[in-house]
């Protein structure tokens, strides 16, 4: 019985040692998200147009903003790349619905230009 409790004692410590090991590790630092972040807002911001009044679009700075402020402390870092994430999505929508917009007006513009060929077709068939 001897031999059994020295080697329960070494597989307690093995696995107290690896257990701490795990929940040491801290969470990397969010630089990738950051960056994607920032390329995402600066996409939007082509099609967006820096002066526009997008509201997904400040909300997507804002949150690239409190996500860099959170860096300095590696407890935070798992918000911060949180808060990364979604300015990349923030940023994401406010291009989507610009682009949306402006499919918008195309197509609005086509349908004009469509008409006025139609009416001019009529007038010209009409002998005017």
């Amino acid at each position: 019985m001897h031999s059994t409790t020295p080697m329960r004692r070494c597989m307690v410590l093995v696995t107290a040692a690896l257990l701490s090991a795990c929940t040491s590790v801290p969470p990397e630092k969010p630089d990738d998200a950051l960056s994607k972040a920032q390329y995402a807002i600066n996409q939007a911001e082509q099609v967006v147009g820096r002066e526009s009044q997008s509201v997904p679009l400040y909300e997507a700075k804002q949150r690239l903003e409190k996500a860099r402020s959170l860096t300095s402390e590696p407890k935070n870092y798992l918000k911060a790349r949180r808060l990364a994430e979604e300015a990349t999505l923030d940023a994401r929508l406010a291009q989507s619905q610009a682009e949306a917009r402006e499919a918008q007006a195309r197509k609005t513009d086509l349908q004009e230009s469509l008409e006025t060929l139609r009416e001019e077709i009529q007038q010209g068939g009409t002998g005017q």
